[in-house]
C-alpha cells in the first residue's frame, strides 16, 4: 500500500592470526618531513613486510604521516590482514591509500585507559578526503576502540579488529599492530543495508523515490538511531497514520552533529530533527522521546556522514516543532570550528569534539528530562576510561561489553565475521563530495513541506 503524506520536518534525518613479532622496533630518528625508507625499514624488520610494500609504493600516505612533528597512532595491519583486503581496494589506488590512511590516528591513545565495550573511544584519523569521509568541518574519519576483558581492539560494524602485541613507537608514530584491516565506511543508506537494517532502509528509500535516502547522504554530519527490524515491524503493525510518519522518523535524527557514544554522556541530551529532546539515561542504556523509550543495544557504527546506534524500540513521538529544530541544528552548525576539525587529536569528548549543540542550543522542553546545557558547560567525563554504562545486553558497562563483545546476540555484532568468510568489512566504495553548504538542507526541509510518498 502507498501513502501520500506531508512531509513536515526534516528526515535529514577477530580472529586473532598474526605472525611472530620481534619485542622492540630499533630506535629510529625520523625527522619532521619523514625519514620513510627507516621507518619502512624498521617495519620490515619486525614482521609487517606486507604493510611495509603498500607504503612504500604510495608515498603519498607517508608524506602525509610525516608532514607533521605530532604524536599519531597508527593501527598496523599484520602480513596477513593486508592479504586479506579486497582486490576493489587494492585494485584501486586512490581507494587503497584512503583505507591506510584511516589506520592513522592523531594523538596519544593509551589502550589501558579505552571505553569499555559497548562504548568506546573515538578518534579521527588522518582519511579526510571528501570522497571518503564527510564529517563536518573536513574532519578525518571516525575510529572506535574499545576494551573488553583482555581483549582491545578496533570496533568496526561487525569485525572486531583484535591489538596484537604490545605497542612500540618510532619517534612520534607509535605503531600498534591489529589482527585485520579496517576498510573505508559506506554512506549512511549503504552501511543500514550492509548490517541488514532492511526495514529503516526500505522506509528511506521508499520515500519520493529515494529523495530522502540522498538528503541524508549527503549531509556533513548525521546521528542516526536505528530500531530494529522487529521494532519497526511492530509500530507499522499499529497502523499508525501516514502523515505522522515523517514526524516519528524525525525523532530518530540529529542534524548537523555527530553523537559518538562518549559524547552521549558527555553532550547532555540531543534535539531531534522533529524538534523534540531525545534523552540519554547512562544508567538505564536508554534514549527517551516524550513518553517513548528505546534501549540502545549497540552503539557507534562508523558511517560516511556520522554515525549510527542500534535501537530496541521506535520513538513513536508525534510531537514537531520547527523552530526547535531549526534552531538546534544553526547552533550546531555554528559550533564547527574547520581548522580545529581538520588537526583534532586525541580521544574525543565533550570538550573537544568536532560538533556540539553550540550555545544558542534552545531550552529543555518541561518534563522532558532534558539538560540542554550550552556547549561552554559540556562535561568531560567519559572522554577516556569510559565504564559505566547499561547500553547493550548487561547490566553495567562492563557486563554489557563482556556479553555483547564476545558473541552475535542479534544486535548486529559478529567478531570476525561478515558472511563472506574473509573477516573483512565488504562495504562498496562510493564517492561524495564534502561541503558545509550541504549542512543547511535539514532546516531547508524544516522549512518548506514537501509532498512524499511513503511504501510499505
Amino acid at each position: 500500500m502507498r501513502f501520500s503524506i506531508t512531509f513536515s520536518a526534516l528526515l535529514a534525518l577477530a580472529t586473532t592470526s598474526h605472525s611472530a613479532f620481534a619485542t622492540q622496533f630499533q630506535n629510529l630518528d625520523l625527522r619532521q618531513g619523514g625519514d620513510v625508507n627507516s621507518f619502512l625499514q624498521g617495519l620490515r624488520d619486525n614482521n609487517l613486510t606486507a604493510l611495509a610494500t603498500v607504503l612504500q609504493a604510495h608515498p603519498t600516505v607517508t608524506d602525509r604521516i610525516f608532514a607533521e612533528n605530532t604524536e599519531k597512532l597508527f593501527l598496523a595491519p599484520t602480513n596477513e590482514a593486508i592479504s586479506k583486503l579486497p582486490t576493489w581496494v587494492t585494485n584501486n589506488s586512490s581507494r587503497l591509500e584512503a583505507t591506510l590512511l584511516q589506520h592513522v590516528l592523531r594523538g596519544n591513545f593509551d589502550a589501558a585507559n579505552l571505553n569499555a565495550y559497548p562504548l568506546h573511544t573515538i578518534g579521527h584519523s588522518l582519511l579526510n578526503e571528501s570522497a571518503y569521509s564527510k564529517l563536518p568541518g573536513g574532519a578525518g574519519q571516525a575510529v572506535a576502540l574499545a576494551k573488553s576483558g583482555n581483549k582491545t581492539f578496533v570496533s568496526e560494524a561487525v569485525n572486531n579488529d583484535t591489538f596484537v602485541q604490545s605497542p612500540v613507537r618510532f619517534d612520534t608514530v607509535t605503531v600498534q599492530p591489529i589482527s585485520m584491516a579496517m576498510t573505508v565506511p559506506g554512506t549512511i543508506t549503504e552501511t543500514l543495508r550492509f548490517m541488514g537494517y532492511s526495514e529503516i532502509s526500505t522506509l528511506i528509500a521508499n520515500v519520493q523515490n529515494g529523495a530522502l535516502a540522498s538528503t541524508i547522504d549527503n549531509m556533513a554530519g548525521v546521528t542516526l538511531f536505528v530500531p530494529t527490524n522487529e521494532a519497526i515491524r511492530k509500530y507499522v503493525g499499529t497502523f499508525p497514520n501516514p502523515t505522522a510518519i515523517p514526524t516519528v522518523l524525525g525523532q530518530h535524527i540529529v542534524a548537523s552533529r555527530v553523537v559518538y557514544s562518549p559524547l552521549l554522556i558527555d553532550q547532555g541530551s540531543m534535539i531531534s530533527s522533529s524538534g523534540q529532546d531525545i534523552v540519554f539515561d547512562n544508567a538505564a542504556g536508554t534514549v527517551k522521546v516524550g513518553n517513548f523509550t528505546a534501549k540502545i543495544l549497540q552503539t557507534d557504527i562508523i558511517a560516511q556522514q556520522g554515525v549510527i546506534h542500534q535501537i530496541d524500540n521506535v520513538l513513536a513521538s508525534t510531537a514537531l516543532d520547527v523552530g526547535r529544530a531549526t534552531q538546534a541544528q544553526k547552533s550546531a552548525e555554528e559550533s564547527i570550528d574547520d581548522e580545529a576539525a581538520q588537526s583534532f587529536t586525541g580521544p574525543v569528548s565533550g570538550k573537544n569534539s568536532i560538533t556540539s549543540q553550540g550555545t544558542d542550543v534552545p531550552a529543555a522542553q518541561p518534563g522532558s528530562g532534558a539538560n540542554n546545557r550550552s556547549a561552554n558547560d559540556n562535561s568531560d567525563t567519559a572522554g577516556s576510561g569510559q565504564t559505566e554504562s547499561a547500553i547493550g545486553n548487561g547490566t553495567n558497562g562492563n557486563n554489557g561489553g563482556a556479553s555483547q563483545a564476545g558473541s552475535n546476540n542479534g544486535s548486529g555484532v559478529i567478531n570476525g565475521l561478515n558472511g563472506n568468510g574473509s573477516g573483512i568489512d565488504h562495504r562498496q566504495p562510493n564517492a561524495a563530495v564534502s561541503s558545509k553548504s550541504g549542512m543547511g538542507l535539514v532546516a531547508a526541509a524544516v522549512l518548506a513541506s514537501s509532498l512524499l510518498a511513503i511504501a510499505f
